[in-house]
């Protein structure tokens, strides 16, 4: 119960942010509320599947561990905040830094190919969270 009421403080609070604060960026802010929604979900199965006996495999390991590491990275380059959306291509042009991946990609870039594979990766902790759940007959898994 408690984790649930956090994630409500946590929602909740984003919602009174964009009350108060207003963001310019509407579709950043919205991002980021999906982002914060897509961690809390992952937080909150794992610590329920923990605290109802469930074990997590090597694989599903690994592989949260290595999305968290790249989530975090694509985090760092969604904040430089390169690109808007309220201007014109040609003065957004004006906010771009010198190339930094291959003298072509800038931090923009970056960010995109970076939540690309935090995505890919999200997706397959989901797909991989449950394996040591095979062989256990349905009516036997606990459900939270």
């Amino acid at each position: 119960m408690v984790l649930l009421v956090m994630g409500n403080i946590i929602n909740w609070s984003l919602a009174a942010y964009g009350l108060i604060m207003r963001p310019n960026d509407f579709a950043s802010y919205l991002l980021a509320i999906g982002i914060c929604n897509l961690l809390l979900y992952f937080a909150f199965y794992i610590i329920m599947k923990l605290r109802s006996g469930e074990r997590i495999k090597l694989i599903p390991l690994l592989c949260i561990v290595c999305t968290s590491v790249v989530w975090g990275f694509a985090l760092f380059f969604f904040f430089q905040g390169l690109s808007t959306w309220q201007k014109t291509p040609a003065e957004s042009r004006e906010h771009n830094r010198d190339c930094i991946l291959l003298d072509f990609f800038d931090d923009h870039d970056i960010w995109h190919f970076l939540s690309s594979i935090a995505m890919f990766g999200s997706f397959l902790v989901l797909l991989t969270l449950d394996d040591d759940l095979d062989t256990v007959q349905r009516d036997k898994i606990y459900v939270f």
